[in-house]
């Protein structure tokens, strides 16, 4: 109960990412033919476009003052992201991640603002790697040959969740920060997808078509409590937690 919608004049409003602070959000679009990003407050009012060039999949810097997307506006095939970041005020642009001609993308900030957990083809099949935004040093968290992706820090810093193929069909799974203590927490004939950790770490909100259609999901950060949020023959993605 308590839905409220926000966009009224897209076709498509995906990937949502609420601002550090709960007064706005970030989302994409293909609505004009390119995927370009978008600012709304989070009354639905003072919508305005963030990127006059390909990107989507936006997510905010700790302190609520940038962006980091995936696009391919640098002349490189457009099948090929990599992840950039840009001010809020349009200023700054600024590649993070380039290894052409693989595909780098999904990038999300860790909460100390230090690192970038993103997701990358560059070693065959999509794995989860970390840009130490520092030491500009990347270290690869998954070594499996099947594919993760999807990862999310917990508040704290600690934990990954994140999606994985590696016994068929997409589960979540949870491992430390640096990679190592995988643990399955999800095991259905549906398809998993899609997590987000609640503000304390206490919760996971996901999609799921366990009940027939993509509806959103919940459960404990350990696997159990499982409840179902949404009931709609609609689809229903990409969420995300607000503070």
């Amino acid at each position: 109960t308590g839905a409220r919608q926000l966009t009224t004049t897209f076709n498509a409003a995906l990937h949502p990412a609420i601002s550090p602070d709960g007064s706005r959000v970030a989302f994409s679009s293909p609505d004009t033919g390119t995927w370009y990003i978008y600012l709304v407050d989070f009354t639905g009012e003072n919508l305005i476009q963030f990127t006059d060039f390909s990107s989507a999949v936006p997510d905010w810097s700790p302190d609520g003052t940038k962006l980091v997307f995936n696009s391919d506006h640098d002349d490189e095939p457009k099948d090929t992201p990599d992840l950039w970041a840009m001010n809020l005020d349009g200023t700054g642009l600024v590649e993070l991640v380039d290894k052409p001609p693989t595909a780098d993308f999904n990038g999300q900030w860790s909460p100390d603002g230090k690192k970038l957990l993103f997701c990358s083809n560059r070693y065959g099949s999509y794995d989860l790697l970390v840009l130490d935004l520092e030491m500009l040093f990347v270290q690869r968290l998954t070594r499996t040959p099947s594919n993760e992706w999807g990862g999310r820090w917990s508040p704290d810093g600690e934990k990954i969740v994140f999606v994985s193929d590696r016994y068929g069909k997409p589960d979540l799974f949870v491992m430390n920060a640096n990679g190592s203590g995988v643990e399955r927490l999800t095991d259905h004939p549906g398809v998993d997808n899609g997590p987000a950790w609640s503000p304390d770490g206490e919760w996971i909100v996901f999609v799921s078509d366990r009940a027939g259609h993509l509806d959103l999901w919940l459960m404990r950060a350990d696997g159990t409590d499982l409840r179902q949020l949404t009931d709609d023959p609609a689809l229903d993605r990409f969420p995300d937690w607000g503070p």
